[in-house]
This record gives C-alpha cells, sequence and structure tokens, in this order.
C-alpha cells in the first residue's frame, strides 16, 4: 500500500529505532562502480539528502568531494548493521573488502582501506554486503 504511514518515534530528544547503517555509492554499470562509502545511525535517506544539499563540507561530503555528484548517476546501497555489531568495523571492513575486490573507484572519495582495523566478527556481513554491491553493479562491475 502506497499511502502507510511511518511511525517515527522520539524519545528524550533524539530519534530512536531506527538502527545503524553503512551505505555505498556507487557509479553504476562501472567497472570499479564504489565512489563513496559511509555510516550512519539516522535513517539512510536523511544522511544521503544531507550528502547532496548541506553545505558544511563535513555534513555534505559528497557535495564537497565529489564534483559530478550534480551530473553523474549515483545509486547508493544502504544496509542495516545488526546492533551486535560495531558499525564503525562494519564500515572498516566494507571498505577494505570493496578495495580488495577492485571496486573502488579511480574517482573513490571516502575514508582510504585501512584507516580502521575491522574485527573478524564483521566478516559474513560485510561479505554479503559486497555480494549486493557486485549484484546491484550487474556483469559489467
Amino acid at each position: 500500500m502506497e499511502n502507510e504511514a511511518i511511525l517515527l518515534q522520539v524519545r528524550d530528544g533524539e530519534l530512536v529505532g531506527v538502527g545503524s547503517w553503512v551505505y555505498v555509492w556507487l557509479r553504476p554499470g562501472a567497472d570499479r562502480p564504489v565512489v563513496y562509502v559511509g555510516s550512519t545511525g539516522v535513517p539512510p535517506v536523511v544522511r544521503i539528502w544531507l550528502h547532496l544539499h548541506d553545505t558544511d563540507p563535513d555534513i555534505g561530503r559528497l557535495l564537497a568531494r565529489y564534483p559530478d555528484v550534480a551530473h553523474d548517476p549515483l545509486d547508493v546501497l544502504a544496509f542495516q548493521v545488526p546492533s551486535r555489531l560495531d558499525r564503525a568495523a562494519v564500515k572498516a571492513g566494507l571498505v577494505d573488502r570493496l578495495e580488495t575486490r577492485g571496486l573502488l573507484s579511480e574517482r573513490y572519495v571516502g575514508d582510504p582501506p585501512g584507516l580502521l582495523t575491522a574485527n573478524g566478527a564483521v566478516g559474513p556481513a560485510v561479505e554479503w554486503m559486497v555480494a549486493q554491491v557486485v549484484a546491484h553493479n550487474g556483469p559489467g562491475g
């Protein structure tokens, strides 16, 4: 149903229950499609909007770092991070694994691989995310 209500809860002045996320910005169809990997504790649609519209370069990172953001077709895959896993470790592991698989674009503008140490607990989740990136990008990617 298209007109479903979405319940967002605010408790003690904070949005709750939105989860923890990592997300991957892609140039669809490119051999090395990944231009950015991020993580957030807010709904991904909010974070993506901020990347595109906030003029503070620490918030609107894609707007500040990726000159063609207004012209290139880009897709964003967002993955909810299970509560048992550390979001920063998942992001670090994802960046590292995307790099080893040759999926980081020559135009990649995110944190460099090896910035953090990913722990082994994130391995299965990271492998699943990488598979989703590959599947989304199609046979050319």
